[in-house]
């Protein structure tokens, strides 16, 4: 294309013209001739002059993604380099995909209770399940299973991981339990005619958490209100961390916690043979048996008296001045005598073992379920065999007759320290989970509500208090005012490199199970803890 520009050179003239008759020192005498010389210029045609279209250079932009900066260069005319922050990952190894974690059996003290005056009154072990308030009936901790392990999605931008759920696709490990292609390899229940795919590594909605987890009662006479727990992930799982400090924070896995009120599974076990650990009751009590098969022995699996450490099923097969136990001391000054706690076992190393089997065992020399529905089939160990009521396996899951609900956990998980502060309600002071309830019978409203104050009870009547069973948390030795849980990063992760060792930990609050047995000996609702000692790794 072509512009075309009129050229007015009498215009330009008559701009220049008064500063021409200035120099002159013309006077304004000459203005007639001036004007006549103006209208001859106005008459004189323009002529119009093609001019070319030129090219006008606008620059260039490079555009460059990294992980974590931004910089804009320009040169002139117009060239532009810029560096926008995207998605890069800087984490070591390369880009991961998924973040496994693995509970390993704990050791030492992750944490501890303060009361009023009293700080650090308590310790609370690694690897140990704590609840209830200060009336607890069971001894506490209740060990948390080794072994278990959980898979997350992982999002990597610079060193920040986003963690988001897996399937049990996405996962893998899933297996039959159960039916005719019982221990083998599935996606969904479909593929386990009889039986049920159990999804042991995933995180979504759904999946399993961790191997069945038994919570005997060794108190005395307490066995019968052991209980076995099958923890499924409520919501699909969601978190931080950070590749370079190997921390998880706020990892959110809310739990469908289900019970099952079991007691003691196993009153009498075989011992050697071809059926090792097998249930020899023959449907009886304590003191009846079977044949083992293969030559072995049907013994006493229920306690040991306190002063010489004899089989007993009650109080009355020891001496007068003892007891019968449902633990016995393995090593120390007692080894082999009846206890309740590791307390009644003095000795380095010594500790209280208990003869309770709340979920059925995975006997690890056969890898065969003893007791529950899939007693004597073939199941791969949960965990080791850290105490007598261990391994557990989701091969060998518990009698569905015996389930008596599901608890809704808040559970929540992360490497750093969480604490938890009681507060003083009008009705009860040192509350750390409060529900409705009545503040005469101390009865909860089923279903349970949640509340912080007596105004959130308001609407339910007969249960406008605010409050938990038993003020405090955990022991009886002092009410509790703080509860702190403190974990422990991994430090630096490589993706695809060796797992490293990490300690999650979560505070949370457990509802009533409206189970009159389970809530008095477990002081429900009230407060929970659990620090979860073990291993991480970036894939």
């Amino acid at each position: 294309m072509r512009s075309a520009i009129r050229v007015l050179p009498a215009f330009v003239l008559l701009l220049a013209a008064p500063l021409s008759f200035a120099a002159r020192g013309d006077s304004f005498g000459r203005a007639p001739a001036v004007a006549n010389t103006l209208v001859q210029l106005a008459q004189v045609p323009i002529p119009t002059i093609p001019i070319p279209t030129l090219p006008i250079p606008l620059g260039s932009t490079t555009t460059t993604v990294a992980a974590s900066t931004t910089t804009t260069t320009t040169t002139v005319p117009g060239a532009t380099t810029t560096t926008l922050p995207g998605s890069g990952c800087s984490c070591a190894g390369g880009t991961p995909t998924k973040q496994s974690s693995t509970t390993g059996v704990g050791t030492g003290s992750c944490g501890h209770l303060d009361a009023d005056g009293n700080p650090n009154f308590f310790p609370l072990a690694c690897g140990g399940l704590y609840f209830g308030g200060a009336g607890v009936g069971v001894p506490l901790p209740s060990t948390i299973p080794d072994l278990g392990t959980s898979i997350a999605n992982v999002a990597c931008n610079g060193t920040a991981l986003t963690l988001t759920g897996t399937t049990p696709a996405e996962a893998g490990g899933n297996r039959c339990s159960g039916g005719t292609n019982h221990h083998n390899a599935c996606t969904t229940n479909a593929d386990c005619p009889g039986g049920a795919c159990k999804f042991l590594l995933c995180s979504n909605a759904g999946c399993l958490f961790g191997p069945p987890l038994p919570v005997p009662n060794g108190s005395h006479g307490g066995a019968a209100t052991s209980t076995c727990v099958i923890n499924t992930v409520a919501a699909n799982a969601a978190g931080t961390g950070d590749c370079a400090a190997g921390t998880t924070t706020n990892y959110d896995l809310p739990l469908n916690s289900a019970l099952f009120l079991a007691g003691d599974l196993m009153a009498m076990r075989c011992s050697g043979g071809t059926t090792p650990g097998a249930n020899c009751t023959g449907g009886g009590a304590c003191g009846t048996t079977t044949a083992c098969a293969g030559g072995g022995t049907c013994v006493n699996d229920t306690g040991r008296c306190t002063d010489n450490g004899a089989p007993c099923c009650s109080d009355s097969d020891c001496s007068v001045a003892a007891t019968c136990e449902t633990g016995a001391c393995a090593g120390g000054t007692n080894d082999g005598k009846g206890c309740i706690t590791t307390a009644d076992c003095p000795g380095a190393g010594a500790k209280c073992r208990t003869f309770i089997q709340p979920c059925p065992i995975c006997e690890p020399t056969t890898n065969t379920c003893n007791g529950g529905p899939n007693d004597g089939l073939t199941c791969t160990p949960g965990a080791s065999p850290v105490d007598g009521d261990f391994p557990s396996s989701h091969d060998c899951p518990p009698s569905t007759s015996l389930g008596i609900g599901s608890l809704p956990i808040g559970f929540k998980l992360d490497t750093g320290t969480i604490t938890k502060t009681a507060v003083d309600l009008p009705d009860q002071a040192n509350v750390f989970c409060g529900f409705c309830k009545n503040k005469v019978t101390n009865a909860f409203r089923n279903p349970a509500v949640a509340c912080n104050t007596n105004a959130d009870c308001a609407a339910f009547t007969g249960f406008t208090s605010c409050g938990q069973r038993t003020s405090g948390a955990f022991t009886s030795a002092d009410v509790a005012r703080t509860i702190i849980e403190t974990g422990s990063p991994a430090g630096a992760l490589t993706t695809g490199g060796a797992a490293q060792p990490q300690t999650l930990i979560s505070i949370f609050c457990i509802p009533p199970t409206f189970n009159a047995l389970v809530d008095s000996a477990a002081d429900l609702p009230g407060p929970g803890a659990a620090a979860l000692q073990g291993t991480t790794q970036l894939q």
